[in-house]
């Protein structure tokens, strides 16, 4: 059955914990269990150990339900409606409906930092304490154990369903760096090129290997102190038109149907100078030596040591201020594997991560590449691979 192995790791996950059920709200994790991506986060997911799972949606999404729920039957409640009844009562006794007499512990979402947006990622609903209140009510006499860490753990490595999902949005990605490539020029800005970016994505990825719901966020800077500042985890993309020997950066998530790629590009307009071409290729050849010395067993700082030796050889070492990568898939980022100098991670089959080097400075700007690999048996896979050029 569709992704079982899925849910058979984590029934053994819960069994060694001595756990009975899950109680999940966070789109990622319905999404983990499930098979169905929220459309706003409104989704309650009642996983037993032992049992057929319930989850718990509005009735007004009921279609999308429908066409993805795998191994889990729907309770549906109304939401959004004049006269519906308040949601949080109307969740309370559906969600006590589903607790049964023999279970003593329940697992719970209690300690997520950062979480990855449903559908409508302009506005997330997220567990607050007013719902853990409603969940110690509808679980009473029930002991609740916060699951974070165990969510977090079992999400590291990837089934095969899993990676099938994930190369389909990192393909889909292709379809932005594509669209950004063309249209780098002098005189356009970074807000233009995110736009056609994300447009592309959305147009092209929509319906691409039959995904539903496809989505962008691009940010893109231009010119050279704007991109010398490119390493930082978010940016504002740019007003400022391109410029002979500007360089834009392009950094992309993508997610189709719950799975995310993170991808990056650089493009230059114009004539690039000696140096400019220098940084790149050296930026490329220190991607392509930590992604050759990725396999199951190595360490996660020597593969961040391997682009950075590259880097540092090339005397741009403290030009290089993040790590190398990061693991991603349900979320844009997630918190292992870490492919930096202090990671203690050690790489396991399975496991899906960023490989993104930079080098960024103010004469020249900024070059970042970056890419999402999966740790196989035998050594590593690119997903959605795409060409490298500067211009």
């Amino acid at each position: 059955m569709l992704n079982q192995e899925r849910r058979l790791r984590m029934r053994r996950a819960m069994e060694a914990k001595q756990l009975d059920a899950l109680i999940l709200r966070l789109p990622e994790n319905v999404l983990l269990l499930s098979g169905h991506w929220p459309m706003i986060g409104a989704a309650y997911l009642v996983f037993p150990r032992e049992g057929t799972s319930v989850c718990i949606v509005p009735e007004c999404y009921q279609a999308e339900v429908c066409s993805s729920l795998v191994d889990c039957e729907a309770i549906y409640y109304a939401l959004g409606g004049a006269m519906d009844p308040p949601t949080a009562v109307a969740v309370k006794d559906l969600l006590a409906q589903q607790v049964k007499p023999g279970w003593r512990t329940i697992g719970y979402e209690g300690d997520f930092e950062m979480v990855a947006p449903s559908w409508n990622a302009a506005e997330s609903l997220v567990p607050t304490a007013s719902y853990h209140r409603l969940l110690r009510e509808a679980c009473e006499g029930k002991t609740l154990v916060d699951v974070t860490r165990l969510m977090l753990e079992e999400r590291v490595l990837k089934t095969p369903y899993e990676i099938t999902r994930l190369a389909i949005a990192s393909e889909v990605s292709c379809f932005g760096l594509e669209a950004f490539e063309q249209a780098v020029g002098i005189g356009i800005s970074g807000v233009q090129l995110a736009a056609q970016v994300e447009q592309a994505v959305m147009v092209r990825g929509t319906g691409y290997r039959e995904s539903v719901r496809v989505r962008a966020f691009a940010q893109v800077t231009t010119g050279h102190a704007e991109t010398a500042c490119a390493h930082r985890p978010n940016v504002i993309s740019t007003m400022r038109p391109m410029g002979e020997g500007d360089i834009a950066v392009l950094e992309l998530g993508v997610v189709a149907d719950g799975y995310w790629a993170d991808r990056t590009r650089v493009r230059l307009a114009g004539h690039a100078r000696d140096e400019q071409i220098r940084i790149f290729e050296t930026v490329r050849k220190a991607q392509e030596a930590a992604v050759a010395s990725i396999h199951p067993g190595v360490r996660a700082r020597d593969v961040d040591a391997a682009a950075r030796a590259v880097i540092e050889d090339a005397g741009y070492g403290a030009s290089f201020p993040h790590v190398t990568g990061h693991g991603l898939g349900f979320g844009y980022h997630e918190p292992a594997p870490i492919l930096g100098p202090r990671s203690e991670d050690v790489l396991e089959e399975g496991m899906f991560t960023s490989v993104e080097p930079g080098i960024y400075t103010a004469v020249y700007g900024g070059v970042r590449i970056e890419d999402d690999v999966v740790v196989t048996k035998d050594g590593v896979l690119v997903l959605g691979p795409y060409k490298k050029v500067l211009s």
